[in-house]
């Protein structure tokens, strides 16, 4: 499922860019071969969609979002991210879940690389998280500094901020 048409795949105009409130106040942008080189990493992880529905046990493996964050450290009040991908698709997400050993940039599922349905060439999975918080076609994302308001999509139309599956924290009025 997805929100808008899918994007047509051009790996070699695809970059990733990382800004905001970055440790040294510059915008980082990086080729997909510059992530593509850091450690593997692969999860198990369910998919939680506000609709309701779960897909057990799918296999994900890319690259961990911490490594990516390493790249281009946050400064150090920052607690917040706006995630996006294209079509000006965003996400608020805590760092902290972000940063989480279990969130993965993720290039394949099942062992096959992304289609482009399913959010190629990379797409973010937090499993703790709704789907929503985990954007196809991710092209980076915006440390946010404390009191920075910028909602994503979701968030805009009434969707909670944290989304958190586990504690089924699916619409802003829950907060």
């Amino acid at each position: 499922m997805h929100y808008g048409p899918v994007p047509r795949r051009r790996p070699e105009r695809w970059t990733f860019t990382v800004g905001g409130a970055t440790h040294d106040g510059q915008e980082h942008v990086f080729s997909l071969e510059r992530i593509l080189a850091l450690p593997p990493s692969e999860q198990l992880a369910d998919m939680h969609c506000a609709t309701r529905w779960t897909a057990l046990d799918q296999r994900w493996s890319g690259v961990r979002a911490a490594d990516v964050i390493e790249l281009a450290p946050p400064a150090p009040d920052v607690r917040e991210v706006l995630v996006f991908a294209e079509f000006g698709y965003a996400a608020n997400v805590p760092l902290d879940d972000l940063a989480s050993p279990r969130a993965l940039v993720a290039t394949h599922t099942g062992g096959a690389p992304l289609t482009d349905e399913r959010g190629a060439p990379m797409r973010l999975v937090i499993p703790h998280l709704y789907t929503w918080k985990g954007p196809k076609w991710l092209r980076g994302w915006n440390y946010l500094r404390p009191g920075e308001v910028d909602l994503g999509f979701w968030e805009k139309r009434g969707y909670h901020r944290h989304g958190d599956a586990w504690r089924q924290e699916r619409y802003g009025y829950q907060e």
